[in-house]
């Protein structure tokens, strides 16, 4: 298989995903019990058919299936039905900028991090500094974000009075939120990289190297790591997924105004196409990072170079 084939290839399994996830995502919110014109105080009947009629929610359920996937061909992800006047661009427009800082700046954060921390590990292993980390590596990986987080927050914010708790309003706002998107993430990938920099450290290639008088050093970040990175190449997309989804929270937990905000504010306020259209970019952003990693990986790497 060529590589542009295995290229066209991905684009059309992308395409692909996005039909089922917004097809799929017509149906299930249709199934949501509950509207976003439902209050405890009922509205007067012509003012709840005129905003069913406006929205396209009295039509017949044909209609609104046609309508709702014309409009996605289009680009045109609606108007949001609680905020009168604001398209659903706009908002993602609006959050997106405080979202993709964030997670851009936690993915620098991971990869460089768990790069340097592993081959630190590795270089001085079978130590009592390899064993003080290997357990905090393991705390961080066995605590989720909810934990960490409500608990940064309480040393460092509340008990020590340190750092500010909320929003992104200077540098030190992001120290918080950035620890508590990367402790899991970052141990997860110290783990896979290290074991991989140990499977390498057995090679034939290494113990080459070493007869040829070059440092341990020289050994480690020439040769060893540089074989690795295929292991390390392979988790950046998962890698890449599990911020963006862990953003979620952490967002909502720091009143950071992001994307997993206006998500959860959508679904407390049954706003579907609010809803509908955080889900569809979402969802294109992880296939499209997932995709985008799976042909870096086989560019890479020489024995998956050959299929494609």
């Amino acid at each position: 298989m060529s590589g542009f084939s295995f290229v066209s290839k991905k684009i059309l399994e992308l395409f692909a995903s996005l039909g089922v996830l917004a097809t799929l995502l017509f149906f299930l919110l249709k199934l949501l019990p509950g509207g976003p014109f439902d209050s405890e105080k009922p509205l007067d009947p012509l003012v709840y058919e005129s905003l069913q009629k406006s929205y396209g929610l009295g039509e017949s359920f044909g209609s609104q299936v046609f309508h709702y996937l014309t409009s996605l061909l289009q680009g045109d992800l609606g108007v949001s039905m609680v905020r009168p006047g604001q398209t659903v661009s706009e908002i993602i427009a609006r959050s997106f900028s405080s979202t993709l800082i964030l997670n851009s700046l936690a993915l620098i954060i991971v990869v460089l991090g768990s790069l340097s921390l592993s081959v630190v590990l590795v270089r001085y292993r079978d130590g009592w500094f390899e064993a003080l980390v290997d357990q905090v590596l393991v705390v961080c990986l066995s605590l989720p974000s909810l934990f960490w987080g409500p608990l940064l927050i309480f040393i460092f914010a509340f008990y020590w009075n340190l750092l500010p708790v909320a929003l992104l309003e200077s540098p030190s706002s992001y120290i918080l939120p950035l620890v508590t998107l990367c402790l899991r993430p970052l141990a997860t990938l110290v783990r896979l990289l290290k074991n991989s920099l140990y499977e390498n450290l057995q090679q034939d290639y290494t113990r080459t190297a070493v007869a040829k008088g070059l440092s341990s050093w020289a050994v480690l970040l020439r040769h060893v790591l540089r074989n690795s990175f295929v292991a390390f190449i392979s988790y950046l997309g998962p890698l890449s997924v599990s911020l963006i989804s862990g953003s979620f929270m952490v967002e909502l937990l720091f009143a950071v105004p992001g994307m997993g905000s206006e998500f959860i504010l959508a679904l407390n306020d049954r706003d579907y196409t609010l809803i509908a259209g955080l889900t569809l970019f979402y969802g294109s952003l992880l296939l499209i990072v997932n995709s985008a990693a799976d042909i870096l990986l086989r560019r890479l790497d020489p024995r998956m170079r050959e299929e494609l």
